[in-house]
């Protein structure tokens, strides 16, 4: 396995200390590799948010392209609206539950 060597700042040196002395790593690097996988999986988890946002704002534009859009003019219709898609969302959750 390859070695690197890296520099740390002495907040992430003690919680390597802390970590390996309460046992709950047996040595830095798996710590280090951890770290790793975390970001990675973070990396992964921001660029499918990224690919799902990309296809609802496609999605939107076509829409509004097409004509199918509600224009609201006053606070109490943005919360009328707010408060339907609420209701339609715990209806669809509380079928989906009973459904298991």
């Amino acid at each position: 396995m390859p070695t690197r060597n890296v520099d740390l700042t002495e907040q992430c040196e003690r919680f390597v200390e802390s970590s390996v002395t309460s046992g709950r790593f047996s040595n830095p690097s798996e710590i280090v590799c951890e770290g790793l996988r975390l970001l990675e999986q973070r990396e992964q988890e921001d660029a499918a948010k990224t690919e799902w946002l990309r296809a609802a704002a496609k999605t939107g534009f076509e829409d509004i392209e097409n004509g199918d859009y509600l224009t609201l003019s006053t606070e109490a219709e943005i919360d009328t609206l707010i408060n339907q898609i609420r209701r339609e969302v715990s209806q669809k959750l509380a079928f989906e539950k009973v459904r298991g």
